[in-house]
This record gives structure tokens, sequence and C-alpha cells, in this order.
């Protein structure tokens, strides 16, 4: 059932086949309501951040974006975390790099992931089960979050990585806070936990931990009752991402040349070893 170029037929994408191709990160299961869960994991357990994941978010989004049969997205982690753990083995390890680090895996995955996100084309829930402190846009910028009682996010790069925090958090913040609540928070490593997630209203409900994903559900299958026409749901969608997606169009490549250039141009450590020392204190 691969597409195969069909003038006649537009291109689309299959859970049955994307679902296989990306289970080793994710676990895929949808409804008949067209309500898909993508439960992230590394071997069953919680999520263990490399690279790979982070650029993996590339293939497995624009598979979900472009299968109309998708209706609902529900997100969710594994365990007790949502991604706030290190892979042990990459977090000394690298691949090779066609040019630098900054560029092949920094600039080249961190410009386009955000807007990956945005380009779901249909309602997206979060089940946040517990701490998002690596790359926290993959949970914040869903359109409804219902955060367990443990659930926290931070942004650590200027106090672990010791690097410029713009690669992309800095325009969600800004967005989502207020200018001064965002530099703030950022010059500080400030930690947002879900009560005060819940104030600031970047969560839509805070839950006991564990009861997240059946909430979540539970949403989900409400809201295409009170919203059964799939345009709606749909149109509804653009027009929520539509603010920030202008933001991160217009600033994210700057943001990440920023990152890097002043990462590059570092006298006392190489730019990969600032984000190992800082992904390191997950282990």
């Amino acid at each position: 059932m691969s597409y195969v170029y069909d003038k006649r037929k537009p291109y689309r994408t299959y859970l049955e086949e994307y679902a296989p191709k990306w289970d080793g990160m994710a676990h895929l299961r949808r409804d008949e309501n067209g309500i898909l869960e993508v439960r992230f994991h590394t071997d069953d357990g919680p999520v263990r951040f490399c690279e790979a994941i982070h650029a993996g978010y590339l293939g497995l989004l624009h598979d979900i974006s472009h299968d109309p049969d998708n209706e609902i997205v529900i997100l969710t982690g594994t365990g007790d975390s949502f991604v706030a753990l290190s892979d042990p083995e990459m977090s000394v390890e690298f691949p090779t790099y066609t040019s630098s680090v900054t560029y092949d895996w920094w600039y080249l995955t961190a410009t386009r992931v955000p807007l990956a996100w945005l380009d779901i084309p249909v309602p997206v829930i979060c089940a946040l089960n517990g701490p998002i402190t690596i790359h926290p846009e993959s949970v914040l910028l869903s359109d409804y979050i219902i955060a367990g009682d443990n659930a926290l996010t931070v942004d650590r790069h200027i106090q672990d990585a010791g690097c410029a925090p713009v690669d992309g958090v800095n325009i969600l913040y800004e967005k989502l806070l207020g200018v001064n609540a965002a530099r703030a928070l950022l010059l500080n490593s400030g930690v947002i936990d879900a009560q005060r997630g819940k104030e600031l209203g970047i969560f839509a409900e805070v839950v006991p931990h564990g009861t997240e994903l059946d909430r979540a559900w539970e949403f989900a299958r409400d809201l295409i009752k009170r919203v059964p026409s799939r345009m709606v749901r749909r149109m509804t969608r653009e027009i929520f991402t539509q603010s920030l997606r202008e933001a991160f169009m217009k600033d994210i490549r700057s943001s990440l040349c920023h990152e890097c250039y002043s990462s590059e141009l570092r006298t006392d450590s190489k730019p990969e070893e600032g984000h190992k020392n800082m992904i390191n204190k997950e282990l």
C-alpha cells in the first residue's frame, strides 16, 4: 500500500505502514473514531533521549500529519517521565557528522521540528506523565495539556550546557508567558511544576499521576462528540497554531544561528560537550 505517484491519487500515508517503522521510538494505536495515541518509549520504558529521537520527530510527525484517517492525536510518554532521561550509550558516543554538530544535528533538526509539531492538522492533546526537561516544545506546542501532578518543565541550556538558551524554547516561552517572564525563566533555568503550570495557563488540567492518559482519552472522545465535524476540528487547529507558526517562521533560524555560532566560538568547551553535560545530568 506504499504510495507510488499517481496523478489521480493525492499523496498520503497509512498507519499500518508507518506504525512498525517508528515502533522503536513510539507505540501507535488508533481507535474507530480516528483518535491516534502516540506513546513515546525506549525499550518499553521511559524515553532515554538521544539526537536520533529529536531528528526522528521529523519523520514520525510527517507520517502522522499526512494520514487523513487521524482525527485527534494524543501524545504521552512511558512510566514516570515524558522526556527527562538520557540514553547512557549515546551520551558518550557521537555519530560522524558531515560538517559539524552545530549544523548537521542542531540547526538542521531544531529549525524544523517545532514546525513539524505545528503541521499536525488535527487537535493535539498531551497526557504529560512526568517531567519534560529535554526539548519541552514537544509538549508545550500541544493544544490541550493534561499534566500529572509529578510533571514539570525546565530549560537548562545556560545552567548546564553553558550555551545560549535560544534553540526555540525562547520563542515558545515568550509566546506563552510574555517577554520578561520568558527571559527570567531562561536565565535562571526556572522550573515550572504542575501546579505552577496550571496557574500560568500552560497546563489545562492537573490530575493524579497515572491517570493522565485515561483523562486524555476521555477528553478526546468527548471532543469528537461535541465537535463532530472534522472540518471544524481541523480549521480550529489551524487558527490555534497560526500565531505560533508565524513566530517560529520569523525567528527560529535566527535563534538557532545564534546558539550554534556562540557555541562554535566557545574557548572553554566543544559544542557537543556542553550539551553532553546537560543531558548527562538526567542519567
